[in-house]
């Protein structure tokens, strides 16, 4: 009252004036918001930096021979008119795919260099992981990076009018779960790849037949000329 300044009066209910301290605290309220939002990102981001080891089984060179010769006989339509592949073959056969042709870059923010990758067959669905090295990425004179990074994705086939259609099931970037279609990003590194990988993806795109069990697959396909993937 002696030095005159304005006070700041808000209309307060009954309870408010006989308890003071039930008036809420908007400000602490928005803060603790952005905290646990905060916890959560940085959270995340250390799951996702957390490499996961490849589930794939890998095998030898005369494997990688074995799933070359398979594909020869299906581009050719020789008999057997299905072939099977063991799990062991086609992840050594993407080995030497991989380091026979020059890794894939992906330049943009920072770079991603694809540096390995394997599949995991079960019943009904596969399962493809890649191992990649992101960065490094500059930030005025700063330099982060680069990270290894595991990636995964679990995808079903399903036979449709323009031949079988894969969709994403699930996935994870390391150890960071992703749901459903939420998992594209997990893709990022291999989409290079498949991209260039064109005898695969004609080999992919004119099956006839694809039986998945556990550890190996049986492929068919048309004993036509092949049409573009």
């Amino acid at each position: 009252m002696q030095c005159r300044s304005k006070l700041d009066l808000q209309p307060l209910g009954q309870e408010a004036w006989n308890n003071p301290e039930s008036q809420p605290e908007h400000g602490q309220g928005r803060r603790l918001v952005w905290l646990v939002l905060f916890a959560g990102i940085v959270t995340g981001l250390a799951l996702a930096l957390w490499p996961m080891p490849l589930e794939g089984r890998k095998g030898t060179e005369a494997d990688a021979q074995q799933a070359r010769k398979k594909i020869l006989l299906l581009e050719k339509g020789l008999s057997p008119a299905s072939q099977l592949f063991a799990e062991r073959e086609i992840n050594v056969y993407l080995d030497f795919l991989l380091r026979d042709g020059h890794p894939p870059r992906i330049r943009g923010g920072w770079t991603t260099v694809l540096q390995a990758v394997e599949v995991a067959i079960r019943p009904n669905a596969i399962t493809i992981s890649a191992a990649s090295v992101w960065g490094p990425v500059t930030v005025g004179s700063l330099k982060l990076g680069p990270w290894p990074v595991t990636s995964q994705v679990t995808m079903v086939p399903a036979r449709g009018p323009r031949g079988f259609q894969w969709s994403i099931k699930g996935g994870r970037i390391g150890h960071l779960p992703l749901p459903g279609p939420m998992s594209a990003p997990a893709t990022f590194a291999l989409r290079p790849f498949f991209n260039s990988s064109f005898r695969e993806r004609a080999l992919l795109a004119n099956m006839t037949n694809l039986e998945l069990e556990e550890g190996q697959v049986a492929v068919a396909v048309r004993n036509r000329a092949w049409k573009t993937p």
